[in-house]
C-alpha cells in the first residue's frame, strides 16, 4: 500500500511534464504501443488518472501513520540506485545506442513524458492491479492445497505468467504496424513480463515499481 502512495510521485512528474512539454507528431509515432491502444493523450490522462484513484484509495486504507510505519525506504531507494546502475552500465558498454532486440521506445525518441507515462503505466495496470488480482485469486481458488508455501508458489507463478502475457499482448495490439517482431517479443516477455515479475515477489513491490520508473527518466537521457 505504501509503495502505491509513493509512486504517486511519479505520476506528479508526469503531469509537471503535461505542463511544459508537448509532444510532437514525431514523439507521439515513437511512443510505447501500449500508449496507442487508445489515443495518445486518451492513454495518458487515463493513466494518470486510474494512478491517482489507486494512489488516494491507498493513502485512505493505511493513513498517514500508516504510511510511514509500512514505508521501506530502503527498497525503493535500491530500486532507483538499480535503475541507475543498469542504465549507466549499458550506456558504458554499447553506447547511446541500444541493440536491436530492444524496443525502439526505449530511447529518447518518445520524449520524456511519453516515456514516463508508457513505463510508470506498465507499472500502474500490470503490477498494482493485474498482478495482485490474479495472484489474491489464485491464492482463494487454491484455499484446498495442504501446503501454504506450495499455495504462494503456484499464486505467484501463475501472476507472473499472466502479467508477462498480458504485457506483451497489450504492446502488440498497439503496434500500429500490425508486424509481429519476434524478437521483441522475446525481449518484452523475458525483461519486463518475467524478470520483473520475478523481482516483484521475490524482492519486493516497491523496489520493482522504483526502478522500472526510474529507469524511464533515464533512458531518454542516456540513448538516442
Amino acid at each position: 500500500m505504501s509503495t502505491i502512495v509513493w509512486a504517486q510521485l511519479f505520476a506528479f512528474y508526469c503531469v509537471v511534464l503535461l505542463f511544459v512539454e508537448e509532444p510532437s507528431e514525431e514523439q507521439i509515432f515513437w511512443a510505447d504501443p501500449i500508449l496507442k491502444l487508445a489515443p495518445v493523450h486518451v492513454s495518458t490522462i487515463v493513466t494518470l488518472v486510474l494512478s491517482f484513484l489507486i494512489g488516494a484509495w491507498a493513502l485512505r486504507h493505511i493513513g498517514i501513520a500508516g504510511l510511514v510505519r509500512h514505508t521501506r525506504n530502503k527498497r525503493l531507494a535500491a530500486g532507483v540506485l538499480t535503475a541507475i546502475i543498469v542504465a549507466c552500465t549499458i550506456r558504458f558498454l554499447v553506447g547511446d545506442t541500444l541493440p536491436d532486440f530492444v524496443p525502439a521506445e526505449e530511447s529518447s525518441k518518445p520524449g520524456f513524458l511519453l516515456s514516463m507515462v508508457a513505463g510508470y503505466g506498465e507499472e500502474v495496470y500490470f503490477r498494482m492491479v493485474l498482478a495482485p488480482l490474479v495472484f489474491f485469486g489464485m491464492l482463494r481458488l487454491s484455499q484446498n492445497t495442504p501446503s501454504s508455501e506450495r499455495r504462494v508458489w503456484i499464486s505467484a507463478s501463475t501472476a507472473i505468467v499472466v502479467t508477462a502475457l498480458a504485457f506483451v499482448l497489450a504492446h502488440e495490439l498497439g503496434e500500429t504496424d500490425g508486424v509481429i517482431v519476434w524478437k521483441l517479443v522475446a525481449t518484452r516477455v523475458m525483461l519486463p513480463g518475467i524478470a520483473m515479475g520475478v523481482l516483484y515477489f521475490a524482492v519486493s513491490p516497491g523496489f520493482v515499481i522504483f526502478m522500472h520508473s526510474s529507469m524511464h527518466i533515464l533512458i531518454p537521457l542516456l540513448f538516442n
